[in-house]
């Protein structure tokens, strides 16, 4: 097991050997959680979430919550409302 170490500034230093089993190199974003027992969990960021929406489609038309309603029950079979 290896020991991170915090900093003055609440920063953590991994080390190298964690740091390349992960390939994280400087820059790289960790998403931390703390586990049901108490634990912090880092796992690496694979993705920026603003990434997802970078090259989605421009919205040509928005419909409303009855429209939406409407095209869900039709695809599933439901009455048309």
């Amino acid at each position: 097991m290896a020991t991170i170490t915090l900093t003055s500034k609440g920063q953590l230093t991994i080390p190298r050997q964690l740091r390349e089993a992960l390939g994280l190199a400087p820059g790289a974003r960790l998403q931390a959680s703390i586990d049901r027992n108490g634990r912090l969990v880092l796992v690496p960021s694979k993705y920026e979430p603003k990434d997802l929406f970078r090259n989605r489609p421009k919205v040509d038309r928005v419909l409303s919550i009855h429209d939406m309603d409407r095209a869900i029950a039709l695809a599933v079979g439901g009455e048309d409302t």
